[in-house]
């Protein structure tokens, strides 16, 4: 059997949690060890939180397939016992209608030949050559060359050579123990989709892991002003952030300010620097994923004026490889009920899970490049509801694929359903994913115009309505697979679980919560998702 085979057959976003707001964990994110309380008086720090959508462990241990060949690739697939290599492959048969038929299974992780070819990297021949690009997260992973390297021997991509990779380290680590930061193999996971993400959209790019001692956002920055100071790489892609105003306390205005001047130092250096906007949309204190959020606002760093804020999309990718169409990320989810006759809650009803982060900051006036192309009544809308007293900056600049449903097969090292550290591969999504995707793109686009961008915005909204971006709107996904007047859906098929019960997920596609898709720039998409004439744009 084929690895595309084996993995059309074998493996998908199955059972997932949000973590936009909360560490990645194998815990639902009520488990989540909240930050402390800040002692009164004293500046508040945020503990940075990845963005990104990974496999319950639970039903991920429930799913996991066992075989008697330790060597059988098939081994290494975790997921669902049903999904589709491209969007629309295969529909659900044995679960109830919804939406006014049978939906397409959800995609069992794109690889990156497919992610290539549907953002145009493909056909426009740029693979980074020549450009370095830094990935910023928390601690460092041990087994991280070998695991990409093994991911790309899995599918027949160019492995990364030492000279291609290599780490800078801090001397020791924070908060290793003390519940303010998850474990390092849990930001294992994010390091992994980091790297292998950027090496699938430049794979001939160097790539620097710069390791932060800890999630707080001190030893953070401190890992972009080494970027900085040392002039490490062109292109800096961060997966992670955190609100400004949660309840323990804002977010100490002279730490955005350094943030903010590191950025800008470094853009004019030449360094672009990238953001996840979030994976809990407006961050709204009544969604489950946004535990520790005062009210509905805008992610920092990615509302900073400074860097390219990146949200999220649901990408579908036809059988040739070829771009099928998008809708502004964001997922409501049923699940079978226990008879298997309906959905609980019913179709349309279902559960706000997580969307792409977004919407109108409280706390950065509108920069000039947003001045034209951002709509007046959006950048004087805060997310309360309340009117501005002047334009504000909205986020994201861009977006790409972050839906889990639609997202990218990672290979990582971490702990089994046996409880042993392995190999596997599942698929993942989040602005995570969307992030690094942007990053390994605009390397190709740098290896083209053949020099550094530096602060990429101007740029990018001097781009706007010019065929460099797809306009991503609620009913731009695959049209012919949904029915008219119905959002897109898919469905996470399990199979049986050990009580013989079976196990299903409807998820409702394109609801980002408070914030919604539309023509031109909007809130969930920004100017939108690169077309496959971005890459020429830049030359």
């Amino acid at each position: 059997m084929s690895v595309r085979t084996a993995l059309a057959a074998a493996v998908a976003a199955a059972a997932l949690i949000s973590v936009a707001l909360s560490p990645v964990s194998s815990a639902a994110p009520s488990e989540s060890a909240a930050p402390p309380t800040p002692p009164h008086g004293a500046p508040h720090h945020l503990a940075m939180r990845t963005n990104h959508v990974q496999l319950d462990s639970l039903e991920e241990t429930d799913q996991a397939e066992e075989t008697d060949e330790p060597n059988d690739p098939d081994a290494h697939y975790l997921g669902p016992k049903l999904c589709s290599g491209y969007y629309g492959e295969h529909r659900a048969r044995n679960v109830p209608d919804a939406f006014g038929g049978h939906n397409p299974l959800s995609v069992c992780g794109y690889t990156p030949e497919q992610l290539r070819f549907a953002y145009g990297v493909t056909q426009a021949h740029e693979r980074g050559a020549g450009v370095t690009v830094a990935i910023v997260d928390a601690y460092a992973s041990p087994t991280m060359l070998a695991d990409a390297n093994r991911y790309a021997m899995n599918h027949d991509e160019r492995l990364l050579t030492p000279l291609q990779y290599r780490e800078v380290l801090p001397p020791s680590y924070n908060h290793l123990t003390d519940g303010v930061c998850e474990s390092p193999s849990s930001w294992a996971t994010e390091e992994a989709l980091d790297v292998e993400a950027v090496h699938a959209m430049a794979p001939q790019a160097n790539i620097v892991y710069v390791a932060a001692a800890s999630c707080d956002d001190t030893d953070l920055m401190a890992a972009l002003q080494k970027v900085v100071d040392q002039h490490l790489a062109t292109i800096v892609s961060n997966s992670w952030g955190g609100v400004p105003h949660s309840i323990y306390g804002d977010e100490d205005p002279a730490t955005m300010a350094a943030y903010s001047a590191l950025f800008q130092r470094g853009g004019q250096q030449g360094i672009s620097f990238l953001f996840a906007s979030g994976d809990c949309g407006a961050v709204d204190p009544a969604a489950e994923c946004a535990t520790g959020s005062a009210r509905p606002q805008t992610e920092y760093p990615a509302q900073d004026p400074w860097v390219t804020a990146v949200g999220g999309t649901s990408l579908a990718i036809g059988p040739f490889d070829n771009y099928g169409g998008e809708v502004g990320w964001g997922d409501r989810r049923s699940m079978l009920a226990p008879d298997g006759q309906g959905w609980a809650p019913a179709a349309g009803a279902g559960q706000w899970r997580y969307g792409g982060g977004g919407g109108t900051s409280e706390d950065v006036p509108q920069p000039a490049y947003q001045d034209g192309v951002v709509p007046t009544a959006l950048s004087t809308t805060l997310m309360s509801g309340a009117k501005a007293t002047k334009p504000m900056r909205v986020v994201p600049d861009v977006a790409l694929d972050a839906d889990p449903m639609t997202g990218f097969l990672v290979g990582v090292t971490t702990k089994q359903a046996n409880g042993l550290p392995g190999y596997g591969e599942a698929s993942i999504g989040g602005t995570s994913l969307a992030t690094p995707l942007f990053a390994g793109l605009m390397a190709d686009a740098q290896q083209g115009a053949g020099h550094p961008f530096g602060f990429l915005n101007p740029a990018l909204y001097g781009k706007a309505a010019t065929g460099a971006f797809h306009d991503v709107t609620p009913t731009s996904l695959c049209p012919g697979l949904s029915r008219p007047g119905m959002p897109p859906a898919t469905v996470v098929d399990l199979g049986d679980d050990s009580a013989g019960v079976h196990q299903a997920r409807l998820y409702q596609m394109g609801d980002d919560g408070l914030l919604s898709t539309g023509a031109g720039y909007d809130a969930v998409t920004g100017l939108g998702s690169p077309s496959l004439s971005y890459l020429r744009s830049w030359r």
